[in-house]
């Protein structure tokens, strides 16, 4: 896991490259404190430099080793990429990036895992590839040689990556097919430049920081970001989960395709599959898709919460490695969301090394802005500082790589509202006595679900909260763009957790999860949202399965059963790592409302925040991202 950055040069123009470059790189350090490294390229030549972190490097036969400073480059050059190495596999010089392939003329900046990379190399060997490396990153330069821009259905991973070919004169990025890798890019009448995190264009001033007003809208009103290419700061763009971007440096025209879109896969391969052949066949891709990921040449551990996801991964990882498993826990003493007896649970069952860590109000305030800057966007609730908390104490811990069960609630069915949307499908083919069974039957996850159901559709056909905004904000503001209701139910399980995965939910966690893992330089894999073979084979049947007699995720309890805990497999409710977020709200309330009316937003109706119902949930949470934004503000710009 890595940070990648790069700037392409599309005319002369007085622009200090090398300058840039190091601004951008150095911007995202904390995602990669094991080594750096840059090229420039000019015309005629492509040369790798290191800046200040220069790496004890033996072999002078490597093309790629970095022999000079980068400022001592050529001023002609019009592209540069940069690299901060979180060493995980291949440990030694040759994993060292940029990389380049054997005649210097492919060159690559990598974040990421390819997780079948022994597999595609040994099929690469049989072709007459040849190979210098242990890394994954020189698999990756050679499937681009042998395949070009199909190289990345071979994958099965997380990445995102940018590839200079100087013979054909053009650049080529992509990104994994859910998006857990960051790819965000400027492009502009001068330049065309990408990196793995937004500060990286602000820092190095090729962006003024202003705020995209539609993602502005779309945050504080909607509840969404980054669903959109544009980005939160006006001028960066985001490449999309699924997509490659190939740049002509010729012509400099810049095109954007979609190699992977999750729609196209919803199948019935498996429908027909009796359930017990379908449960074995999902406990096997599972476990496989766990043992690719145990891949590493450092430890690794977990985190865990107590419910079904980690769990799962937790008994799975110890049953392969057999060996005491690092376990990282958010716990909240005294709460009725706090976990910790479920989590024990699983790791006195494991054997494992458990190390907790509490969050508390104090420390959220004191963190606060290292929090929001780490994530470069504002956040929505304080959810993300129990994750901020849970990396670090793996950092903590000298652990550069955790597992977690970010995805699962999207592949198996996780929340309620897909319980609605498989009430919905029995009922709109007609089924009315098995929806009514089904509703009857999901009490024990759900408390009175027919009044939840009555209560969700009537919400789908009436926003009530939208009242609240009145409050809150100008009307010129509130009507600038869509307001969306919320309660967006379909009538099909599986068109639901496609919405969810893309538009929702789960994007948005992936972007938290990377962001509060690599603050912490810890990497963090996630293989319930970027096994290829699992996703496929979660879609490849009616999603209804997905929730059998009331009970959610019932195909990952099954396929689990026999390596958990009883009082894990038959827990029903979802907590995940919250925080008593109501609470601290409530106590925060007179700095909330201070420290918003100090940023002195134009769009805001001042003078009507004091009247404002503390207790209020929605309203605390409009709160919040106000003052969450008015410190990014400061934060930013």
């Amino acid at each position: 896991m890595c940070g990648i950055t790069g700037i392409i040069l599309k005319q002369k123009v007085n622009f200090n490259l090398n300058q840039k470059i190091v601004a951008m790189t150095d911007a995202i350090s904390h995602r990669g404190p094991d080594g750096e490294g840059f090229i420039l390229a000019g015309d005629q030549t492509i040369t790798p430099h290191f800046n200040t972190l220069k790496q004890n490097y033996n072999r002078v036969d490597l093309t790629y080793t970095p022999k000079t400073t980068i400022q001592n480059s050529d001023l002609n050059s019009f592209l540069a990429f940069g690299h901060r190495r979180l060493s995980i596999i291949d440990l030694s010089e040759t994993g060292h990036q940029p990389m380049c392939n054997a005649n210097g003329k492919i060159w690559i900046t990598f974040n990421g895992e390819i997780y079948n990379y022994l597999e595609i190399k040994a099929d690469l060997k049989k072709i007459g590839h040849t190979f210098f490396s242990e890394s994954d990153t020189e698999v990756v330069l050679a499937a681009y040689k042998e395949w070009g821009f199909n190289c990345v259905e071979k994958f099965n991973g997380m990445w995102s990556f940018c590839i200079y070919d100087s013979e054909k004169q053009l650049c080529f990025a992509s990104r994994d097919r859910l998006g857990v890798k960051p790819f965000y890019y400027i492009n502009n009448n001068d330049l065309l430049a990408f990196a793995s995190e937004q500060k990286a264009f602000v820092k190095a001033e090729l962006i003024s920081s202003k705020i995209n007003p539609n993602a502005l809208h779309n945050y504080l009103i909607n509840g969404l970001l980054e669903t959109q290419t544009n980005n939160f700061f006006e001028g960066i763009n985001e490449l999309m989960p699924g997509n490659n971007l190939v740049f002509n440096l010729k012509t400099q025209e810049l095109k954007i395709t979609t190699y992977y879109n999750l729609t196209e896969h919803i199948t019935l391969t498996n429908d027909r599959l009796p359930e017990k052949e379908l449960i074995d066949k999902i406990a096997y891709t599972f476990e496989n898709s766990v043992k690719l990921r145990l891949r590493s040449d450092v430890e690794v551990g977990t985190c865990l919460s107590g419910g079904i996801d980690s769990s799962a991964l937790a008994v799975t990882i110890s049953e392969i490695t057999k060996q005491p498993l690092y376990c990282f826990t958010s716990v909240f003493k005294n709460q009725s969301i706090n976990e910790e007896h479920f989590a024990d649970s699983v790791a006195n069952k494991i054997k494992a090394k458990h190390f907790k860590v509490e969050p508390t109000l104090e420390g959220f305030i004191e963190e606060i802005d290292s929090l929001i800057y780490s994530q470069d966007v504002p956040i929505w609730d304080t959810s993300t500082y129990a994750q901020y908390k849970v990396m670090e104490l793996a950092k903590k811990n000298n652990i550069k790589v955790v597992l977690d069960g970010q995805g699962a609630d999207e592949l198996f069915g996780g929340y309620h509202h897909h319980f609605l949307a498989k009430w919905n499908n029995l009922f709109s083919q007609g089924h009315l006595i098995s929806g009514l069974k089904e509703i009857s039957a999901s009490k024990k996850t759900i408390s009175n679900p027919l009044q939840f159901f009555i209560k969700e559709k009537i919400k789908q056909k009436n926003y009530f909260n939208k009242k609240h905004f009145d409050l809150f904000f100008r009307s010129e503001f509130l009507n600038s763009s869509v307001i969306k209701n919320p309660a967006v139910y379909f009538n099909s399980v599986n068109e639901q957790l496609v919405e969810d995965i893309y538009q929702t939910r789960l994007k948005s966690f992936l972007k938290c999860e990377d962001r509060c893992g690599m603050w912490h330089s810890v990497e963090s894999r996630t293989p319930f949202a970027d096994d290829i073979e699992l996703i496929n084979l979660l879609f490849s049947f009616n999603g209804n399965k997905k929730i059998k007699n009331g009970v959610s995720k019932y195909l990952l309890r099954e396929a689990v059963k026999n390596k958990l805990p009883e009082e894990i497999y038959k827990r029903y409710d979802k907590k995940g790592f919250e925080t008593p977020m109501q609470q601290w709200m409530q106590k925060l309330r007179p700095q909330l409302l201070s420290e918003i009316k100090a940023a002195n937003f134009d769009f805001v109706n001042q003078n009507e925040l004091e009247k404002t119902d503390p207790t209020n949930s929605f309203q605390n949470k409009l709160l919040f991202k106000l003052f969450v934004l008015s410190r990014w503000q400061k934060l930013f710009c």
